[in-house]
């Protein structure tokens, strides 16, 4: 099982963490069980098993050598984020897609201390609001 994003499947937000976090709580509800699906478990879903579903999991899921390495780091020192006494539990409970600092693909830094630095973001935000304006109009 792993977990993605999509636009309006994903109840329009894209951001993992929410999706993360959904997942593991609609778990516990439906069992009511609170400890079904741990917060690693969830976790490996939104990465190891999305490569695995995808049948890429030879190159890409996991951190290990010869494998191709895309990191989002997490800027933990947020109070919503403390204390931090299971890091596997406060990504999947507490973080925000908000809450990254930085992103690397491939060993490319896509975005640096929030800053995207591939591309002009407002631009793109302004382009993507007209085309959905765009597209309603029809």
């Amino acid at each position: 099982m792993c977990l993605g994003t999509d636009g309006p499947a994903s109840n329009n937000t894209l951001d993992m963490f929410e999706t993360i976090k959904v997942a593991a709580l609609l778990q516990k509800l439906i069992y009511t069980d609170a400890s079904v699906l741990s917060a690693y478990e969830t976790l490996k879903m939104a990465t190891v098993n999305g490569a695995k579903a995808l049948d890429l999991d030879k190159n890409i899921g996991s951190l290990e050598v010869g494998k191709k390495a895309d990191l989002t780091l997490i800027d933990l020192s947020k109070p919503h984020l403390k204390p931090l006494h299971n890091i596997y539990a406060s990504i999947v409970y507490a973080a925000h897609g908000s809450d990254v600092d930085t992103v690397i693909v491939d060993g490319k830094i896509l975005m640096e201390n929030r800053q995207v630095k591939t591309l002009d973001e407002q631009a793109v935000m302004e382009k993507a609001e007209k085309t959905a304006f765009d597209l309603l109009s029809r």
